[in-house]
Parts: C-alpha cells; sequence; structure tokens
C-alpha cells in the first residue's frame, strides 16, 4: 500500500509538473501597438477617419488605449496636438489591420486630414516581475 502511494503522488507530481512546464513555454504572442503623434488640419476630414477606423481597430482584435488631444510635455520636446495609441494582439494581427481593404479606405481620411507620424511595433517582452 505504502508503495503503490508512493508511485501514484509521484506520479502526480509529474503530471503537474509536466502541466505546467508545458503552460509556461506556450507563451502568448507579443502585443503590438499603432503609435501616433499628429496635428489635426481638417477636423471634418478626422471625423470621417473615426467614424471609418473605430469599429476596425475591434474588428481586427485591438482597443484604443491612449487617445490624447492636447498632452502636455513632462519630460521633453513638444508633442504634436494629439499622441494615440491602439494595441493589437499581436504585430500579425497589427498589420492585418493597417492593410485591410477597409483600413485602407479609411486611411485616406487620416492622411489627408492630418500632420504628423504613426508607426507599427511590437511591445517588450520582457519577464514581469
Amino acid at each position: 500500500m505504502k508503495k503503490f502511494l508512493i508511485t501514484a503522488i509521484t506520479a502526480l507530481t509529474l503530471t503537474v509538473s509536466s502541466t505546467a512546464f508545458a503552460q509556461d513555454t506556450a507563451k502568448a504572442p507579443t502585443p503590438a501597438y499603432m503609435i501616433g503623434s499628429y496635428d489635426i488640419r481638417d477636423e471634418a476630414g478626422f471625423q470621417k477617419y473615426i467614424e471609418a477606423a473605430a469599429p476596425l481597430v475591434r474588428q481586427y482584435g485591438g482597443r484604443v488605449i491612449v487617445y490624447n488631444p492636447g498632452p502636455k510635455p513632462i519630460v521633453e520636446g513638444e508633442p504634436r496636438s494629439v499622441i494615440a495609441i491602439a494595441e493589437f494582439p499581436s504585430l500579425a494581427e497589427a498589420e492585418r489591420y493597417y492593410n485591410s481593404p477597409e483600413y485602407t479606405a479609411a486611411r485616406k481620411f487620416f492622411t489627408d486630414s492630418t500632420e504628423g507620424w504613426r508607426i507599427i511595433t511590437e511591445g517588450a517582452d520582457l519577464p514581469q516581475q
């Protein structure tokens, strides 16, 4: 009976350990971000962009995590009038959004109504403490 109990406990420990190891090695994709800093030159055109693009962000798995018209510089430099960040589950999803036919059409409203820059980048894949 004692030998059976030790064998059962060992088997259970190995099962739990291997499951935990498999979960640790199956990392989620690194999130990606579309980051922009721009000035709005044409409010009506920019509003068309927002109406066309906002639902697409959600459709492609993203969410706007920062939209700040009128940011104040805290450290250094002069920001543009708007800072915006949209987060996507992965770089592939962000690129799928950006290159989609729907966003390509909406993007024209953005480029015609703003001046500034936007980038798509992966986030940091740093160990969490």
